[in-house]
């Protein structure tokens, strides 16, 4: 199964100024710089909602050795770091920075689809992170399995990729949606849960779980 390394940044100040020019840098310096050394970027995004001005970006790698040897060959890239810390005079940048692997339904299939498929206008993102009780990661798995069917086959939401925390907070599940009415109809109160059989048995092992709406940034290869 692939490794993910998922990086936030919150940048500061919080204007769209200070974030444009991070933008700007990121797809200038670091996004040749990652390719140069064997890194792949899959997708990139402006989150929304909560604290201001943070992205998320998402990098793929075949094992953690492989992600090892990639970051300490870009750990060396002298020009790249000079240039970083030159930005760094400019704004304020915070990183934070998890690995993880995907899981079952997260499937290699279902990323690569996600990249392949063609869109006029970025498509809307969600991501969910849910928290699992002691013991609850691989029922909570399994769970989600279900709904990622009843989701696609409703044309609801359409999962791109799915994972866990491998170095973080244990316990903690990931998964990337592409929202393809956008997130209007998740904003909208509506009365019941037609997904409680799911839902349900899902909250005995997940009982956490936050979401953020996310747009692309220009260099996202999930666009």
């Amino acid at each position: 199964m692939a490794v993910f390394l998922e990086v936030r940044h919150r940048i500061k100040p919080i204007t769209n100024t200070a974030f444009d020019l991070f933008v700007d840098f990121y797809a200038d310096t670091v996004v040749p710089a990652m390719e140069r050394h064997g890194i792949d970027l899959v997708g990139a995004w402006k989150l929304t909602g909560g604290e201001m001005g943070w992205d998320m970006s998402l990098q793929r790698y075949e094992s953690m050795a492989h992600a090892e040897e990639c970051l300490a060959s870009l750990g060396q890239d002298q020009a790249l770091w000079s240039a970083v810390e030159k930005l760094r005079g400019e704004i304020e940048i915070e990183e934070v920075t998890k690995f993880t692997q995907s899981v079952s339904y997260g499937t290699a299939e279902r990323l690569e689809a996600a990249l392949e498929a063609s869109s006029e206008q970025p498509r809307q993102y969600m991501l969910a992170v849910l928290q699992t009780a002691t013991g609850g990661l691989l029922p909570a798995i399994e769970a989600i399995g279900g709904l990622v069917e009843t989701m696609d086959s409703a044309g609801a939401l359409q999962l791109v990729t799915a994972y866990a925390s491998r170095i973080g907070r244990s316990g903690e599940l990931t998964d990337l949606w592409i929202m393809p009415q956008g997130p209007g109809g998740m904003m909208e109160y509506r009365a019941g849960d037609p997904l409680r059989e799911i839902i349900d048995p899902l909250r005995e092992h997940a009982p956490e779980e936050s979401i953020y709406f996310m747009n692309p940034l220009p260099y996202s290869k999930l666009q």
